[in-house]
């Protein structure tokens, strides 16, 4: 079993790695980004003239995307490698707004404004060309303005953010914002004369000298092959990841995912592991049931109340506990209201009971969260557990233990259920893996604060970390699941071995 669980644990990584690989991919390739919902300040409706279309918004939004790394390619950064008439091509049509020479037609203005967006991206990456350019007096005045204003795209950088930054962070913001606002001085406006133009010229081609080691402007081989691998949002988010850092939430800089999942795991962990030991209970019982009367009353009627319960889905049944059973209703033989909402009480009450009191609190608040659970996994548990223990009973061990005299308890525990078993724990094994995502549809109509309802807020909102955290919790609780019932396996059937 040792060499097992090493393999295993070596490929667990492996595993991790393609599988946040995968999701990656998915949610960058998916239409839209966390931009498409953001609020720009209110002078983003009247941004400068001159900055426009090499910015793309304002400050805010480009520091919004810079944080979320969305100004770099995906997995491969081949920018570095735009040829100087690529860049003229571009720029070209980015100032008729026309795909060719030839086209009559303006390109829409979806095609116009994702090209300028991601120009204003690569700019970084091509800033000599667009020095070339500025400087060549044989191109039209057009064009070397649109250059210049991505020149200074390209040149401006965002600050380090946080309370706890290090003295070079520091220092670099200070250099950035010293920067920055040159930059933003050698803008060219429609109203500046030729000899001002040449003036601004000369001082952007000075900054470019003066810089071009630190913002590596002119790239040698070797950095463009560094570039090419990790200058990409994937290597930025993976190199945060190895250190347990899954970034902020969207909303709030100042909140940490893994701060927000710790508050509310304990309310996800409840909803999950309660009702997966009630169910590995319950549908072994009824298993056991329906095998022993197979085809007669008790099987058929169990059988078909199953279904019924399967095919119900919970967006049906949850709201039904709560106008039906919750409101106004009571426990039996008690004066007990039903709660309906919430997890516990208010603070103000449940801050003021003892230890049995909360627990008897949160068993009230969650009985009825815990039946819109379980109901569904239930019904189709119990049916699997029939046909295990029915394809148990009829092995030649089981009629050889009657045979010998043994204790029908003895028949039932030691050999049908433990072989059972096997069945059921293999099917319970990948739910380990929707501990942290609770119940979305539950979470939500019951108002309980936990992690499904995080996610699906998470997805409304498009935070990439959240949705990403989520993607490889699931993930890596389900492997734990599947290896941890691999060696349930053992223990319930000495027969079976891991070598």
């Amino acid at each position: 079993m040792f060499n097992y669980l090493v393999r295993r644990l070596i490929l667990l990584p492996v595993t991790m790695f393609f599988i946040i690989l995968v999701n990656f991919m998915i949610i960058n390739l998916a239409p839209g980004d966390p931009t498409t919902m953001t609020e720009v300040s209110q002078d983003g409706a009247s941004k400068r003239e001159d900055r426009s279309v090499a910015f793309s918004g304002d400050n805010r939004y480009l520091q919004f995307r810079e944080y979320y790394g969305l100004t770099l390619p995906i997995l491969f950064n081949t920018w570095p490698l735009l040829t100087p008439s690529d860049v003229k091509l571009i720029l070209w049509q980015l100032n008729t707004r026309k795909k060719d020479e030839l086209s009559s037609e303006e390109m829409s203005f979806k095609e116009y404004d994702k090209m300028r967006v991601l120009f204003g991206d690569q700019a970084r990456f091509i800033m000599k060309d667009l020095l070339n350019i500025i400087e060549d007096t044989n191109e039209p005045m057009e064009i070397r303005k649109l250059a210049l204003q991505f020149f200074i795209r390209g040149g401006t950088h965002q600050a380090h953010l946080g309370a706890d930054l290090t003295a070079a962070q520091k220092e670099y913001n200070r250099k950035i914002g010293k920067d920055n606002d040159l930059l933003s001085r050698l803008s060219i406006s429609k109203d500046d004369k030729p000899e001002k133009i040449n003036e601004k010229i000369l001082s952007l081609k000075k900054f470019a000298e003066e810089n071009k080691t630190t913002y590596k402007f002119e790239t040698t081989t070797k950095q463009k092959i560094s570039i090419f691998f990790f200058e990409t949002r994937f290597y930025r988010y993976m190199s945060r990841v190895l250190t347990l850092d899954f970034g902020t939430m969207r909303n709030d800089p100042n909140k940490t995912v893994i701060s927000e999942v710790t508050r509310r795991f304990k309310y996800s962990l409840t909803l999950s592991i309660i009702p997966m030991f009630i169910i590995f209970f319950l549908c072994q019982c009824f298993g056991f049931l329906m095998a022993f009367k197979q085809n007669r009353a008790p099987d058929i009627v169990l059988n078909v109340i199953f279904l019924i319960l399967f095919a119900i889905p919970v967006f049906v049944v949850a709201p039904f506990l709560i106008e039906k059973i919750a409101l106004n209703g009571y426990f039996p033989f008690t004066n007990i209201k039903i709660p309906h909402t919430g997890f516990t009480s208010p603070d103000i009450i449940y801050n003021r009971q003892i230890s049995y009191e909360r627990f008897f609190d949160v068993a009230t608040h969650i009985f009825l969260p815990i039946v819109a659970i379980m109901y569904g996994s239930l019904a189709s548990e119990s049916r699997l557990s029939r046909t295990a223990i029915l394809e148990v009973m009829r092995q030649d061990y089981v009629r050889t233990a009657f045979a010998k005299g043994l204790s029908t308890f003895s028949v039932l525990v030691k050999h049908i259920g433990r072989n059972a078993s096997i069945t059921i724990v293999t099917s319970l094994a990948g739910s380990l893996g929707i501990i942290l995502g609770g119940s979305l549809i539950v979470e939500t109509l019951f108002e309980i604060n936990g992690f499904g309802k995080f996610f699906y807020d998470a997805i409304l909102n498009r935070d990439y970390n959240v949705i990403m955290f989520s993607t490889i919790a699931g993930s890596f609780l389900t492997l734990l699941g599947y290896l941890a019932a691999d060696i349930a396996y053992t223990i319930l059937d000495p027969r079976l071995t891991l070598d």
